[in-house]
Formats: structure tokens, C-alpha cells, sequence
């Protein structure tokens, strides 16, 4: 009830602010022989700040406020546990091995304020998940604290088992950019503080003996997760990395220095 209540008066916070001149844009430019089309709701933060002092807008000055339902700030790329520092895991943290990891993440709400046509700051609100396929047979156990597994029988033959976080991210970010260059493109700069709010855990198996397997639990990861964030990109496209400074899982003594770093690619800016 407490996280439905926290969905709900971020969402309404977003939209009170910027519904007071909500548009439903559909624009569609033409640069340099191909045609860039975006759809959002809401109060938008214009890339050309030229064409709206050409035509009179009011908004043209500054400072103004932008804001609404959107989709951007597509995040794909790996998720890394660092154990103290270190990418090889402690005795205590083996369990935790993986084969392969991903962290994906996205924003649908914002609301912020530019300054001038260099600087602007926002927050969003948005989901984030991070898989972890682990390279050990062993199951989570639920409702435990500190975390514990146990093995489970290798004559299974499990194929798949992955771990999933699920949160509710709000980032607060700062950003940069350049003066317009050619088409109108920017280089962009953005940082800032990455918080977020657990949903949910999940883990899923795959074996011959019993098919798939699915459990869901929050098997102590962080209730809420906090740290630094850096974007740099070109136009709609750039590169992000994010440190979370506080232990993958809460209440698990065993644990404390595991922390998650990730880095990927971004898509729109």
C-alpha cells in the first residue's frame, strides 16, 4: 500500500506541475534528409532555440518550465558487481556469480526547469532492472533475512537461472550542452543522483526435470538504492554509467560491500 501511495503522489506531483499546458505533440522535422518524429504529452524542452525566438514564443525565455509524460532515456547495457572494490567475488559472495548481467532502465515523467539554452535541470521518474544469470545452481530462499540459499540437485540439469531486480528509479539530473552544430545537433553532458525504489525481486529457473520456475520475493535487495550517474552523448544518442553506494542487499552482514556499477548506451537523450 505504502509503494502504491509513493506511484501515485510522484504521478500526480508530475502532471499537477505540467498538465497546467498540456499538449499532445506530435512533431515531425526534416534535417539533413531524414525525419526525426516524437509523440509525448506534456510541456516540451525544445532543442532549437532559434526557431522559437523566429516565431514568438513565449516560452523562448528564460527561465521556463517543461514537463509531462514522456518516453526517453532508454538505458541498455551491463550490470557489474563490485565486492569491496573488486570484480572477484569473496567466498561469501560466490553464490552470486554470474555468466552474463544487463541493467535496462527507462523514464515515462519529468519535470524540469531551463535556465538558458545551455543548462537545465529535471527530475524524472522512471523503471529499472538488472539480470544477473548465474553460473551456480542454487535457489534464493524466501522471506529470509540475512539472504540465505540452498543448492539445488545438479541431476536436474538446470539450464537457466537468473536473478532480477525491479525498481522504481528517480533520478535527479543536471545537464549541459553545447550551441547548436551542424542539423542542429548538440553535444550533451548530464549527471547527477540515481535513487530508487524496490518493486520487486524475481528468480527464474530453467531445467529438464522440472521446466520453467518462477519465485518472487525481495530477497533483501536494497529497499531503497541511491548514487551518482553520468550521461555524455551526441544528440539522441550517448553513453551512461551509474554506481550505486549502497550494498546490493540490506540487513545481510555477509554482504556489505557488494555493491552494483553499471554502463551502456543511451538512446534518447
Amino acid at each position: 500500500m505504502k509503494l502504491k501511495f509513493l506511484l501515485a503522489s510522484f504521478a500526480t506531483l508530475i502532471l499537477g506541475l505540467s498538465m497546467s499546458s498540456a499538449q499532445i505533440v506530435y512533431k515531425k522535422e526534416k534535417k539533413e534528409g531524414s525525419d526525426k518524429v516524437s509523440i509525448s504529452i506534456g510541456k516540451q524542452d525544445s532543442e532549437n532555440q532559434d526557431e522559437q525566438e523566429d516565431d514568438g514564443d513565449a516560452d523562448s525565455k528564460y527561465p521556463r518550465t517543461y514537463g509531462g509524460i514522456t518516453f526517453t532515456r532508454l538505458d541498455w547495457g551491463f550490470s557489474r558487481l563490485s565486492d569491496d572494490g573488486s570484480f572477484t567475488l569473496s567466498e561469501d559472495n560466490k553464490f552470486m556469480s554470474y555468466k552474463k548481467s544487463s541493467n535496462f532502465g527507462f523514464d515515462i515523467a519529468q519535470f524540469g526547469i531551463r535556465f538558458n539554452d545551455n543548462f537545465k535541470m529535471y527530475l524524472s521518474a522512471g523503471f529499472e532492472w538488472n539480470y544477473w544469470r548465474l553460473k551456480n545452481d542454487v535457489l534464493l530462499l524466501q522471506d529470509q533475512s540475512p539472504i540465505s540459499y540452498d543448492d539445488l540437485n545438479p541431476d536436474a540439469k538446470y539450464s537457466k537461472n537468473v536473478i532480477t531486480s525491479t525498481y522504481l528509479r528517480v533520478p535527479l539530473s543536471f545537464e549541459l550542452r553545447t550551441r547548436q552544430l551542424s542539423g542542429g545537433k548538440r553535444v550533451k553532458l548530464a549527471f547527477g543522483a540515481m535513487t530508487g525504489v524496490l518493486l520487486k525481486g524475481t528468480q527464474r529457473l530453467k531445467s529438464e526435470e522440472f521446466g520453467k520456475q518462477k519465485y518472487k520475493d525481495n530477497y533483501n535487495f536494497q529497499t531503497f538504492q541511491y548514487g551518482p550517474f553520468v550521461r555524455i552523448g551526441y544528440d539522441n544518442f550517448g553513453l551512461f554509467t551509474k554506481y550505486y553506494m549502497n550494498d546490493l542487499f540490506e540487513k545481510s552482514p555477509n554482504q556489505e560491500g557488494l555493491r552494483n556499477l553499471a554502463f551502456g548506451i543511451t538512446l534518447g537523450f
